[in-house]
């Protein structure tokens, strides 16, 4: 079967197209928001505080605007009349209100009013700011819609478009599958419950084989509310059950705790396998990856080259510079080294000054040409830390020889960096 799929991004990316319109009685929380949003994402917003101003920067604006940010009692627009100008142009929308009168609290059921935010004290801009960052930023979160019901499959995207997320809807169960095999970054698996031919309580416990709750959200949305049914689908693994009917900002707070759950999950993830300084994989998680590729090159299936990369006297350098000039040299070397190397290899901060870096499928003679070129782009590269220039130079030691374990590998690559180190520094040096 041909597969049936779309894949939306929302808005654009960030640049000087994009523009933000706040509209704030207040000038300090006015100005505070419009200067975070530029130095945080580098995106334009225009500030007013009045809705007949609101008026004419649409006008003068058209279809530019992503996203505005509204206080509902502007002096001219005092029961949240300025809502109406923004959701008829179908502009996404944060509402900030003090107090949540009939005639707000009707306007604010409008599906481009996104969120809400009850003013409290001086930490509003703080608030609201970071509401607009992650609104901004949810082009980067994936969600895969699952449905075989066409008006269904277009209602549930338009609603996810004013969010700005990726949606990517699908027809089969073979398609849910595949996306998922093809985008790992998925955040949330969004499944039409009446709309699918097959049984969502077996899809859902399959998906739940080889995805934990807290890598991947699985949610069902159910025509009617059925509490036996709910009950059955959080039981084989679902995160969420949204029933019908349901308000447009209980479907996006929803959605949005289901994604921004995973995210949290990998965010901690993410700090725990990373170096802090550089941003580079840690030693932890090059030992705990590095078993693994080990084992397979072991059975013959690839193979594979270890290599030291250490910056020459770097102990001299931070005696001699100081601490924020040797982390510079770190900072600058790092995005070097993994320009050069393959997305697949493992590049790691081993100790102070020393990388690690696990590549597979690279022998004798290409682990020479690689890590040659390498040193000879370290030694061209000065780094710069204020008033200070230092130029540097690496030496390389590389094993391209598994042995009997992956710690001697590592030996290996050690003994040829110290080599390197005893004969002149700058140079590569191979064994196997």
């Amino acid at each position: 079967m041909r597969l049936q799929q779309q894949e939306s991004i929302p808005g654009n990316d960030f640049g000087s197209t994009l523009r933000v319109l706040v509209a704030q009685q207040e000038q300090a929380v006015r100005d505070a928001l419009v200067e975070r949003v530029h130095d945080a994402l580098g995106v334009h917003a225009d500030a007013v505080n009045t809705a007949s101003a609101v008026r004419k920067l649409l006008s003068a604006h058209e279809g530019e605007f992503v996203l505005a940010v509204v206080d509902t009692r502007l002096p001219d627009a005092p029961e949240g009349e300025v809502l109406e100008v923004l959701t008829s142009n179908q502009i996404p929308t944060i509402a900030i209100t003090s107090q949540v009168t009939e005639p707000v609290a009707t306007r604010l059921q409008d599906r481009h009013i996104i969120d809400c935010v009850l003013k409290r004290s001086d930490e509003d801009s703080e608030l609201i700011a970071d509401l607009v960052t992650r609104t901004l930023l949810n082009h980067t979160r994936k969600i895969l819609f699952y449905s075989s019901n066409d008006f269904n499959r277009k209602v549930i995207r338009q609603m996810l478009d004013i969010h700005r997320y990726t949606v990517i809807d699908v027809r089969t169960e073979a398609d849910v599958r595949r996306q998922l095999e093809s985008n790992r970054d998925i955040s949330l698996v969004l499944i039409d419950h009446q709309a699918i031919e097959q049984d969502e309580l077996a899809l859902i416990n399959s998906l739940r084989q080889n995805y934990r709750r807290e890598d991947l959200s699985i949610a069902a949305v159910c025509d009617t509310p059925n509490p036996a049914c709910t009950a059955r689908l959080l039981r084989v693994g679902a995160n969420d059950v949204i029933s019908k009917p349901y308000q447009a900002d209980e479907f996006y707070y929803r959605i949005k705790q289901c994604v921004e759950s995973v995210e949290r999950v990998r965010e901690i993830k993410f700090s725990a396998t990373r170096d802090s300084l550089t941003g580079i994989y840690n030693r932890d998680y090059l030992f705990d990856v590095g078993e693994k590729i080990y084992a397979s090159a072991q059975r013959g299936d690839i193979k594979l080259s270890m290599a030291m990369i250490q910056i020459d006297n770097f102990d001299s350098l931070t005696t001699l510079h100081g601490l924020e000039v040797s982390n510079e040299v770190l900072k600058t070397i790092a995005p070097i080294l993994q320009k050069e190397l393959r997305k697949n290899d493992v590049l790691a901060r081993y100790n102070a000054g020393t990388f690690a870096c696990l590549a597979a499928n690279v022998g004798d003679h290409n682990a020479i040409m690689v890590f040659e070129r390498i040193r000879q782009l370290i030694a061209k590269t000065p780094v710069q830390c204020g008033a200070t220039v230092v130029n540097i130079t690496g030496s390389i030691g590389v094993s391209t020889f598994p042995d009997e374990t992956f710690l001697a590998m590592i030996g290996n690559a050690q003994e040829a960096l110290d080599y390197a180190k005893e004969h002149g520094q700058n140079c590569v040096h191979v064994t196997n």
